[in-house]
């Protein structure tokens, strides 16, 4: 694979930005059974904040650590829902790993999705089957971290990755709610996909997607 670059980092965030407000009444109204229904507009709220980070972001003279931890500053700085610290802490700590790298090799970007996830883990004290958006991330970066050992070709990790995050999104379903306003249903949370599980969901579809389109940008 070719290393993967800053423009091309930035092209992927601006297209989850840009699918996630399509797609905002459909979080809400998977919101709408075991929430507020207003998860929709909490999420595109949470990344407009990112989108403005980007576009106000120095390309020439910055790399991609320095655009996370810029995007997940203006998330924290930004306050709003539950969401907020967990999505700004990972950002900052992908921004940590990727620190000083204007390109990313197979090693550098599968480094920096672990320190995302593991920012959500810690700053959330998150763990697989409460569902939440931490069962979506996490299959995601373990088949990521795997496949990247076993040397499997970038391009077709890729799609392993979605999968991974769409079986994710889809098992919330079936579990019981332990954490946020779900988990005051009980038993009626089960039946539902976690509506965070989904945002989270599409951030990677379009992320990782991107990257499949445009391999050599």
């Amino acid at each position: 694979m070719e290393n993967i670059t800053l423009s091309l980092i930035k092209t992927a965030l601006l297209n989850v930005i840009e699918e996630l407000g399509k797609k905002r009444e459909y979080f809400n109204d998977l919101d709408s059974p075991i929430g507020d229904s207003d998860h929709g507009d909490s999420v595109v709220s949470t990344f407009s904040l990112v989108e403005k980070a980007i576009n106000d972001y120095d390309t020439a003279g910055g790399d991609i650590g320095g655009l996370f931890t810029c995007v997940g500053k203006a998330i924290i700085m930004g306050g709003g829902a539950s969401m907020g610290p967990l999505y700004g802490t990972a950002f900052m700590d992908a921004g940590k790993s990727a620190a000083g790298k204007k390109e990313l090799d197979y090693g550098d970007f599968t480094a920096m999705w672990e320190a995302f996830v593991e920012g959500i883990r810690r700053r959330g004290n998150v763990k697989p089957g409460e569902k939440t958006m931490y069962d979506t991330i996490f299959p995601a970066v373990t088949v990521l971290s795997a496949e990247q050992k076993k040397g499997l070709p970038f391009e077709d990790v890729l799609p392993l990755v979605v999968k991974a995050a769409v079986d994710g999104m889809n098992s919330t379903k079936d579990m019981l709610a332990t954490r946020g306003r779900a988990s005051r249903l009980g038993e009626r949370s089960i039946g539902h996909i976690d509506p965070g599980a989904a945002s989270m969901c599409c951030l990677v579809e379009v992320f990782f997607g991107t990257l499949g389109s445009n391999p050599k940008k």
